[in-house]
């Protein structure tokens, strides 16, 4: 069964000029693109969150020694102004950790 905002969208594709056809359809691509990118984001998120908050002390002192490396060459490739940006980004989620 077809739903009313469906058929209105049929109706609209149905009105547009056919040569704004092949416009319209790299719409809908980018369109579904852009939805699985955000929910494949979303799922990433959610599972680097609870790798975060994972208890388990190996993990931990391994994730220390990464962040460690990650400060080690962030602090060779940007300024120290892109450096200060970075660290109040970090604290301000340092609960998170």
């Amino acid at each position: 069964m077809l739903t009313k905002q469906r058929l209105e969208l049929l109706d609209a594709i149905a009105q547009t000029p056919e040569e704004y056809i092949p416009e319209l359809l790299d719409f809908v691509h980018f369109f579904h693109q852009q939805r699985i990118t955000k929910s494949s984001s979303a799922s990433a998120w959610d599972v680097a969150m609870s790798e975060i908050n994972s208890s388990n002390p190996e993990r931990q002192s391994i994730r220390r020694q990464r962040i460690s490396q990650l400060f080690s060459t962030l602090a060779v490739l940007v300024s120290a102004d892109e450096q200060k940006e970075a660290l109040k980004i970090i604290e301000s989620v340092e609960s998170f950790v």
